[in-house]
């Protein structure tokens, strides 16, 4: 099912995203990522939720976690990223609903995968969660986009704020 998802983002990306001038939008990518392996990194062992392998071809790969996010990584976020920032409306009112229906599309694709088995939520974190975390990613991306130092030092109150509000132990970091 992971790798059906991953190849569902890759021609969604063929048609809809624009990669001539992806080089503009790498830094945000690379930012995206980064966040990425910054929570994988610091909550190893204890993480908030989980990806699985699901079906047949998921298991001819040996899928796991890791790998599903790395294949995210990979795959999903350029996808995002080519499209999300690429097609940004120019107005301000339109952007604010861009933002919204992106954080609804990653709503609804993270609604399949948890309904399906391939996401499963753990020390707290829950679909509500994850529709608030949709709206501050997309929205950080967009800011990043425009002003990176600013999304830079952003991220340090979220991450702290997170960090308190799951009551996350400093013994978890190694």
């Amino acid at each position: 099912m992971n790798i059906l998802l991953f190849i569902v983002y890759g021609l969604i990306g063929l048609k809809f995203g624009k990669w001539k001038n992806f080089n503009v939008f790498y830094p945000t990518l690379l930012f995206f990522i980064i966040g990425d392996l910054l929570y994988q990194f610091l909550l190893f062992e204890h993480t908030m939720w989980m990806f699985h392998p699901v079906g047949l071809i998921d298991k001819w790969f040996h899928l796991n976690h890791t790998l599903i996010v790395l294949g995210k990584m990979m795959i999903q976020y350029p996808v995002t990223i080519a499209i999300f920032l690429a097609q940004m409306p120019s107005d301000n009112t339109n952007k604010l609903l861009w933002v919204g229906l992106w954080s609804g599309i990653y709503a609804v694709f993270e609604g399949v995968a948890q309904l399906s088995g391939i996401l499963t939520y753990h020390r707290g974190w829950h679909y509500g969660w994850d529709l608030i975390f949709n709206v501050i990613i997309f929205s950080m991306l967009l800011l990043h986009h425009k002003k990176p130092l600013i999304a830079w030092f952003l991220c340090i109150p979220i991450i702290l704020g997170l960090w308190w509000i799951f009551d996350v132990p400093f013994s978890v970091l190694k």
